[in-house]
C-alpha cells in the first residue's frame, strides 16, 4: 500500500507540474501578444510616399516654325531666310522681351536671370551701331503705328552657368563652361522672315586657358558679347553693309 501511495503522488504531483507550466506557457504568450498588440498601437503610423518632383523641361529645344530649315551661316549655328528679305525697309526695330525655354535648375536663379538681362542690353546696344534702323527700342510703347516696325523675338534654348571646379581640371576642353544657345525669330507683323540659332560656351581663349579663376558670369558676358557682335555681324552681312574688321 506504502509503495503504490507513494507512485500515486508522484503521479499527482506530475500532473500538477504539467498543468502549472502549460499555464505559465500560455500566460508568456499571452503576454507577448499583449506587447506586441501595444507596440503596434502606439508606434506612429507609417509616413505617406512623399509626392514625386514636378517634371523639368527636357533639354529639347522647342520645334522650328513650320518650312523653316537652318542652313549653315558664318559665327551661327544656322539661318533661315525669308525669300527677298534683307532686313532693308523698316523703320524701326523692336526687341521683345526674352523668352527662357531651357532647363530650369534652382542654382542657376541669380545667374539665369542676369544673362537675360545682358543679353538683351547688348543685342540692343550692338542693333543700334548698325545705323540699318531709324529706331530701336525695347519698349512698345516707344512705337508709333505708323512705322514700319520688325520685331525680333529672342528665345534661350538652353543654358548653364557652369562650373569653377570643373573649369580647373579640364576647361581647355569645354568642361564647366557655361552655356547659352539662343534662337532669334524675325517677324514683320504675324509674317516670319528669318530664324537664326547661335551657341556659346566660354568660346574666349581667357576662358579657356584660365576660366578655373574666373567666374561663371565673367565667362558667360564675354559669350554673350561674343553672340551680339555676330548678330550684328549677319544682319549687315544680309542687308549687305559693310563690316568692321576685328580679331576674336
Amino acid at each position: 500500500m506504502r509503495t503504490h501511495f507513494h507512485f500515486q503522488e508522484l503521479h499527482q504531483y506530475a500532473a500538477c507540474a504539467i498543468a502549472v507550466a502549460g499555464l505559465c506557457i500560455w500566460a508568456g504568450c499571452a503576454s507577448t501578444d499583449t506587447k506586441t498588440e501595444t507596440k503596434s498601437e502606439s508606434s506612429p503610423p507609417a509616413k505617406s510616399e512623399s509626392p514625386p518632383p514636378a517634371p523639368q523641361k527636357t533639354a529639347q529645344a522647342p520645334p522650328l516654325p513650320p518650312g523653316v530649315t537652318l542652313r549653315p551661316e558664318r559665327d551661327t549655328s544656322g539661318v533661315w531666310l525669308a525669300d527677298g528679305f534683307d532686313f532693308h525697309g523698316y523703320g524701326a526695330l523692336y526687341i521683345r522681351p526674352i523668352v527662357f525655354d531651357a532647363v530650369v535648375r534652382p542654382n542657376e536663379a541669380e545667374t539665369r536671370t542676369k544673362a537675360i538681362q545682358y543679353l538683351g542690353e547688348r543685342v540692343y546696344e550692338e542693333l543700334i551701331g548698325t545705323g540699318l534702323f531709324p529706331q530701336v527700342t525695347m519698349q512698345t510703347n516707344n512705337l508709333q503705328t505708323d512705322v514700319h516696325t520688325l520685331r525680333l523675338n529672342m528665345i534661350i534654348t538652353e543654358y548653364e552657368k557652369g562650373g569653377g571646379g570643373a573649369r580647373y581640371w579640364a576647361g581647355l576642353f569645354g568642361a564647366g563652361q557655361p552655356v547659352i544657345k539662343v534662337r532669334g525669330i524675325v517677324q514683320d507683323g504675324d509674317k516670319v522672315m528669318c530664324v537664326f540659332e547661335m551657341r556659346r560656351s566660354g568660346d574666349s581663349g581667357d576662358a579657356r586657358m584660365s576660366g578655373a579663376y574666373m567666374s561663371d558670369v565673367d565667362i558667360q558676358r564675354q559669350d554673350i558679347d561674343d553672340l551680339a557682335r555676330d548678330l550684328t555681324g549677319f544682319v549687315k552681312r544680309t542687308a549687305k553693309l559693310p563690316e568692321p574688321a576685328r580679331h576674336k
